[in-house]
């Protein structure tokens, strides 16, 4: 179907639920409707995390905890479409998720879209795949209608590296020579707007990367071009990867988490560009020379 087929078959607005509303994808999806000037309502799991929403005069924060079905009432009265996004818990994601699209049918939900990743595998040996598999057949198998929007990794993600960038010119992850092909979150919430507002999306997975498959090797180019300093990627083993992580105060299982994601991406699991979906909705994909342009001062740059 092409861009202006979407635009015409726009619906009627019925209530929205953003779950995972103070999360990084969750913030930038407030940050389009916010945009956009639309309605919608946002899921915190605690009243402390509600009031670091910024809200507007279009946007509702209700509190409850998706893994306690009875405190969502209010979230899910008269929501129509519901996005499913939770924190990377190594324990809980699948429990909380499942129990999330339970409770959401149970309210007469009609729409669920899910912010799942490349790859998901039952097989998987990266439990983070594994969990996105189940999560991904329970919510085919629950009777509401589904989408599910698989982007690659975040180049948000980066932004973890910018205390050594700025303090040792260099970065230090675990990826050797592999190529990998990064989203940027904002591309990603433009996807999801477009899917929670316009019809056609049942039953349909949109996958998502970054413009260009990267090695690290040229991550550090761009870092040392837009920062005007040589900046080094530095190929670390994954045990002291996760050393560093837990150092750094990671919980150990999520840094073995993380770390069984370094190993798919080593393989080349994250090598390949998707661009067929941005193209599909309109958007422009974000080149990671612009990522670190409109982050430069979190890595230690300077506006020009």
């Amino acid at each position: 179907m092409l861009q202006w087929q979407y635009d015409i078959e726009k619906q009627e607005h019925h209530m929205i639920l953003i779950t995972g509303a103070t999360g990084l994808n969750g913030t930038a999806l407030l940050n389009e409707f916010k945009r956009q000037n639309e309605p919608v309502r946002l899921l915190a799991r605690t009243a402390e995390d509600a009031t670091t929403i910024e809200t507007n005069a279009n946007t509702q924060v209700v509190v409850g905890d998706m893994l306690k079905p009875e405190t969502l009432k209010d979230a899910l009265e008269d929501v129509d479409k519901a996005v499913l996004i939770s924190s990377a818990d190594p324990f809980a994601m699948a429990e909380t998720q499942i129990s999330f699209i339970d409770a959401a049918k149970e309210a007469g939900v009609k729409h669920i879209v899910k912010l799942s990743c490349l790859n998901p595998d039952k097989n998987s040996p990266a439990r983070f795949l594994r969990m996105h598999a189940e999560i991904e057949e329970h919510l085919e198998n629950s009777g509401m209608t589904w989408t599910h929007i698989r982007p690659a990794h975040f180049m948000q993600m980066y932004l973890l590296n910018a205390p050594t960038i700025i303090t040792q010119e260099s970065f230090f992850v675990p990826m050797a020579e592999a190529h990998v092909a990064p989203t940027d979150i904002h591309d990603i919430a433009k996807v999801f707007h477009a899917v929670l507002t316009s019809e056609g999306h049942d039953g349909k997975v949109y996958e998502m990367s970054g413009p260009e498959s990267i090695t690290m090797h040229d991550i550090a180019a761009q870092f040392s071009k837009a920062l005007g300093r040589s900046i080094n990627y530095i190929d670390v083993a994954p045990e002291q990867f996760r050393d560093q992580a837990v150092s750094a105060g990671l919980p150990e299982q999520l840094a073995d988490a993380i770390n069984e994601l370094y190993a798919e991406r080593r393989k080349g699991s994250e090598a390949t560009v998707f661009n067929e979906t941005h193209k599909l909705f309109g958007i422009r994909p974000t080149t990671f020379t612009e990522f670190i342009d409109q982050n430069i001062d979190a890595f230690g740059g300077i506006h020009m």
